[in-house]
């Protein structure tokens, strides 16, 4: 689930909110925020990936450009 979305961060461009829960990326399930991290890292920072997601009941499909994680 996120927690917090940093405004113009690559998830506020997606349209991805708090409360948002990540399913999968680029087709591969996500089980917890250690697969998320592994998954974004290496050849996903700076290429559009597919994040499938869940609000509010809804699933939906949203594109993304993961970047380098700020300090």
């Amino acid at each position: 689930m996120i927690a917090t979305v940093e405004p113009g961060s690559p998830a506020d461009q997606a349209g991805l909110a708090a409360g948002d829960i990540i399913l999968a990326l680029d087709g591969m399930a996500i089980t917890g925020a250690d697969d998320l991290i592994r998954l974004l890292a290496g050849d996903k920072i700076g290429r559009t990936v597919a994040a499938d997601t869940l609000r509010n009941g809804e699933q939906r499909r949203v594109s993304l450009v993961p970047a380098e994680r700020r300090a």
